[in-house]
């Protein structure tokens, strides 16, 4: 039996269409695969220590300013020696410091968004751990952060280089900190969670220091108040 030529034609092209559109899926089912899958709508609060804890420690941070780097030991040391005292992240990446602090803080924003709070805050500690300061950025590729597998690396990679709402969140924090007249890191504030009243901190402090600020703090009446 002789084929004709036109059926010989037909069949490769028919091969070749099939092997396009297989092309097509898989690009497909790869590009599905690096769109972030957070558990809630929005980056929530991240909160170390007592979620129910009377005080919060709020600090202002740069992830690749020197001091907060220095401080991150001792709050983390100090919220877990007190159930009563919790600590919250507020960022608030400096100009000087460039694109490499607000991708810094995309980056764990989407970690903790994408892995849960306590990634969040082992995202930071890494973060600090590998970061060469001052503005110049990261000294290793993000697959040596070891924030995998609790996150997928390229989940990480798309969320802070494309996602807009975190990049909302980065902004609006550090608008709401310019609000405040605050411009420097760390800054710290001490709020009572049960009357809303906020003091801000001259410093980091020691345990005593902090002791002494929480009761000075549970002796003050009023709400929404605040004393610098």
């Amino acid at each position: 039996m002789i084929r004709s030529p036109l059926v010989g034609k037909s069949a490769a092209k028919a091969l070749v269409m099939i092997a396009l559109w297989l092309f097509a899926l898989w690009h497909l089912l790869g590009s599905l695969a690096t769109v972030e899958q957070p558990a809630v709508p929005e980056p929530p609060t991240f909160i170390y220590g007592n979620a129910k804890a009377r005080f919060t420690l709020i600090e202002y941070a740069d992830l690749e300013c020197p001091y907060c780097k220095d401080a991150f030991p001792q709050l983390q040391r100090l919220v877990d020696r007190h159930q009563l005292l919790n600590w919250q992240w507020h960022h608030l990446p400096l100009d000087i410091h460039g694109e490499a602090a607000q991708y810094e803080a995309r980056l764990v924003t989407c970690a903790g968004w994408l892995g849960g709070n306590a990634v969040f805050w082992q995202a930071v500690e890494a973060v600090y751990r590998h970061s060469r300061g001052n503005g110049a950025g990261l000294a290793v590729p993000l697959d040596q952060l070891e924030l995998q597998p609790k996150v997928s690396l390229a989940h990480l990679q798309n969320c802070a280089r494309n996602n807009a709402k975190v990049r909302r969140v980065v902004d609006d924090q550090a608008r709401a900190a310019a609000v405040k007249g605050i411009n420097a890191t760390p800054t710290l504030e001490l709020r009572n969670n049960s009357t809303g009243r906020t003091v801000r901190l001259p410093g980091v402090l020691d345990e005593a220091g902090m002791l002494s600020a929480m009761d000075w703090l549970a002796s003050q009446g009023g709400s929404n108040a605040q004393q610098q």
